[in-house]
């Protein structure tokens, strides 16, 4: 058996049931892990640089030895060693929306990952409708390629990389992939004219091979849910009020209503922008509040017994939460009973203790 320091090294590229498949040298093995790794449960994703070993070229067997250290990994969908994340929007059908296009940039903010804007079916704007899409996000630093599924035009922004796709269903990421490939054929849907959105197409994650690099078409999504993050950290994820955060009077300045917010008084950022940074902040802001009274409660529903040095905790149920034993419930209905006997209680009343 070969050493680590001459197995083959390859990527995940995708992973169906206990089976992983591993491009290296322009193949792709069907390997399974190691013994040692699955009885200590290492995690394998897409994404993860391995080691191969016992490799078997003409079945394209092999079993992965070692996963190599990762460096930033994408949660949803699960991917190792992302290098962009690569949002994807449609000029039209679906309509373009910035509100959408910023909350895809504030989540790769969030992973610490690049990003990069593509405009797709650029033939279906005007060229004065189409800059005035993508000139904010120039503006700002961000790559913006603005393409179609006719033309591809994505090399440049995807060679030697690991990427990623994102972006809502039917903007035709399925579709670029497969201009810059046809052996792919990957399935694409058309878009529904009753609701203005496609069908998701791409049910689970892989990276294909396309234009000297990696590429994942991850399955879209038409909403995106922030995780836990503290609103006072969100200018941080806009690079235009990222400049002057730091010159607020105010440490924990939301950039709203504060006074001397500098913020206001010297980001250049577009009002689209702007407004979508306030609803985040809102939204961000109701989620904590959220978490906190749900932490309120928890904390107030246990007690410690036995003393300081004991330590033991027990659930305290609060009187409105807690649910009658037998012996009592049993008790009650005699005692109901008899009063409706006596003609003391009304049968609706019964009815709705008994139900």
């Amino acid at each position: 058996m070969a050493s680590l320091e001459t197995s083959p090294g390859g990527v995940v590229v995708r992973r169906i049931s206990n089976v992983y498949w591993v491009r290296a040298a322009d193949l792709e093995y069907a390997c399974q892990l190691r013994a040692r790794l699955r009885k200590e449960q290492v995690d394998v994703r897409i994404g993860d640089r391995v080691k191969i070993a016992e490799c078997d070229d003409l079945n394209l067997a092999a079993v992965i030895e070692q996963v190599l250290p990762r460096t930033r990994s994408l949660p949803r969908p699960p991917i190792s060693n992302v290098d962009q994340i690569v949002v994807v929007f449609s000029a039209d059908q679906p309509v373009f929306s910035p509100l959408m296009v910023d909350r895809f940039l504030v989540l790769a903010g969030m992973t610490d990952i690049p990003a990069a804007l593509v405009v797709n079916k650029r033939d279906l704007v005007s060229p004065e409708c189409l800059a005035a899409m993508v000139e904010p996000y120039k503006a700002i630093g961000y790559p913006v390629v603005a393409t179609s599924a006719r033309t591809g035009a994505l090399s440049d922004l995807l060679c030697d990389r690991v990427s990623v796709f994102a972006g809502p269903s039917g903007v035709g990421k399925s579709s670029l992939l497969n201009r810059l490939d046809p052996r792919l054929a990957l399935k694409a849907a058309e878009v529904s004219h009753r609701l203005g959105r496609g069908r998701h197409t791409t049910t689970y994650a892989s990276l294909y091979p396309v234009a000297g690099g990696l590429v994942a078409d991850s399955p879209g999504y038409s909403h995106l849910a922030f995780p836990p993050f503290d609103p006072q950290g969100l200018a941080w994820l806009y690079p235009e009020m990222a400049l002057h955060a730091s010159d607020c009077r105010l440490s924990d300045c939301l950039h709203d209503t504060e006074p001397d917010c500098a913020v206001k008084s010297r980001a250049r950022i577009a009002p689209e922008r702007y407004e979508s940074y306030l609803r985040f902040v809102q939204e961000l802001a109701a989620q904590k509040r959220t978490r906190q009274a749900r932490s309120q409660k928890v904390e107030s529903a246990v007690k410690t017994t036995g003393g300081p040095q004991a330590g033991k905790r027990l659930v305290r149920i609060d009187a409105d939460q807690r649910v009658d034993s037998r012996r009592t419930v049993k008790q009650q209905l005699a005692e109901l009973s008899t009063q409706r006997a006596e003609g003391a209680i009304d049968e609706d009343h019964l009815d709705e203790f008994e139900s």
